[in-house]
């Protein structure tokens, strides 16, 4: 059975859920960019998935890899194994719609208002009704509103495979036109996006490594872990290694995917 992410793994691999919803609250940003039941009509996006998807929306410090996820996340499409909707985008969207169902409220934090708004909802709540926005609430009051998310967040993970179980990813970047590959192990449930991070998965599993090819170095591990251990021991990029070490780094690293290829379908399907 696959196991539930905890918080934190899932704070690191997407951003702190409730970090999002205060960002939300305060801009004004709620559409989960579902399509309809039947997926024929376009979905109607936000700015913000626009921006998503448009890239605008990357941090340009992030490494290309980490950009290339971000992106990979954004183009999933996963269907509501309760409703039938089709959800657009990574995680946080999925918890929105998960927080629909689950009637996820967020308790107003003003004095004698007894109105349980929907975190989604909640800005124009404030707006509307208290003719104030989350930036001006008092600090115990944002508290007050963060530690609700908390709770919402930890439902929300715990509910995850109810509404989103693996078999309902019906496509992503990597998947279009072919068979889906879920993202989820299946010998540890971790879940995994682009294809380079499941294949350093799987070796993971087969304890597979690669030597350092620099002479006297006994250094081993994983493709990217070699690449920050050249700059980091020796100096020097992957690019600047020498034409023998090179060519024993290229050979060592094909052997390596070559062994992980062959029992992939063992991990991922």
């Amino acid at each position: 059975m696959v196991e539930y992410h905890s918080w934190l793994e899932k704070a690191k691999m997407n951003g702190t859920g409730v970090d999002r919803d205060i960002e939300q609250i305060d801009h004004g940003m709620s559409d989960e960019g579902e399509l309809t039941k039947t997926g024929s009509a376009p979905a109607i996006m936000s700015d913000e998935e626009d921006d998503s998807f448009s890239g605008s929306n990357l941090k340009n410090d992030l490494p290309p890899r980490k950009q290339a996820k971000r992106m990979s996340e954004l183009l999933c499409l996963w269907q509501c194994a309760v409703c039938g909707k089709k959800i657009k985008g990574n995680w946080n969207h999925r918890r929105q719609h998960i927080g629909s169902h689950e009637k996820l409220s967020v308790p107003c934090p003003i004095a004698k208002c007894t109105s349980e708004p929907l975190a989604s909802s909640f800005r124009q709540h404030l707006k509307l009704h208290h003719k104030t926005t989350m930036q001006t609430l008092s600090t115990e009051q944002k508290a007050d509103v963060r530690a609700q998310l908390d709770r919402n967040l930890a439902t929300s993970i715990q509910c995850e495979m109810k509404y989103f179980p693996s078999s309902n990813l019906v496509s992503s970047s990597e998947t279009t036109g072919k068979n889906p590959v879920s993202p989820y192990c299946k010998k540890c449930g971790s879940r995994v996006i682009l294809l380079d991070d499941r294949r350093n998965h799987v070796a993971v599993h087969l304890n597979l490594k690669i030597s350092c090819p620099l002479f006297g170095c006994s250094y081993t591990g994983r493709s990217q872990r070699c690449m920050k251990h050249f700059i980091k021991k020796h100096g020097m990029k992957y690019s600047e290694l020498r034409l023998q070490e090179n060519q024993k780094f290229k050979k060592a690293r094909k052997e390596f995917y070559a062994k992980v290829d062959l029992v992939m379908s063992e991990y991922f399907t």
